[in-house]
């Protein structure tokens, strides 16, 4: 029996509105999209079975993507040139590409805490920064879960 092998990419998004939150279901959706627009059927059909998001925080704006080694190189590719979403401009930067998901998830981590101790830093409602505190802890419990 030979194991499937893949690749996990660990990706943040820059939305210039923040106006409308999204789903993993909405961000795959989009995603699928994009390579039938890019790639044409051939590469929707060869992502069509390995691919899945694993992971989405809408505040931090990262997410851990799913695909397969043979075809990671299509994914990369549908990111790179990802510029709308839903009819918003959105930007998609690719952070780090791993073969195990328990590296994505140690880099997510440690983009996480970047994250929070620069936001942190400035002066901000005692509300928002409970809620970010709040969002910073479950992350922090949910990461893990991941390799499980």
């Amino acid at each position: 029996m030979v194991r499937f092998k893949n690749r996990y990419f660990v990706c943040e998004y820059v939305q210039e509105n923040q106006e409308k939150e999204f789903s993993e279901r909405d961000l795959l959706n989009e995603i699928r999209d994009q390579v039938q627009y890019h790639f044409g059927d051939f590469g929707s059909a060869r992502i069509q079975f390995s691919f899945q998001v694993k992971y989405l925080n809408t505040v931090s704006r990262l997410f851990i993507l799913r695909v397969a080694r043979d075809y990671k190189n299509i994914i990369w590719n549908t990111l790179l040139f990802m510029n709308m979403f839903r009819g918003l401009p959105i930007k998609i930067k690719v952070l780090g590409c791993s073969g195990t998901i328990k590296k994505c998830e140690i880099k997510a981590r440690r983009l996480l805490t970047k994250w929070v101790h620069k936001v942190l830093k400035y002066d901000m409602p005692n509300q928002l920064r409970t809620t970010i505190v709040r969002d910073y802890q479950q992350t922090q419990q949910i990461l893990p879960q991941l390799t499980q």
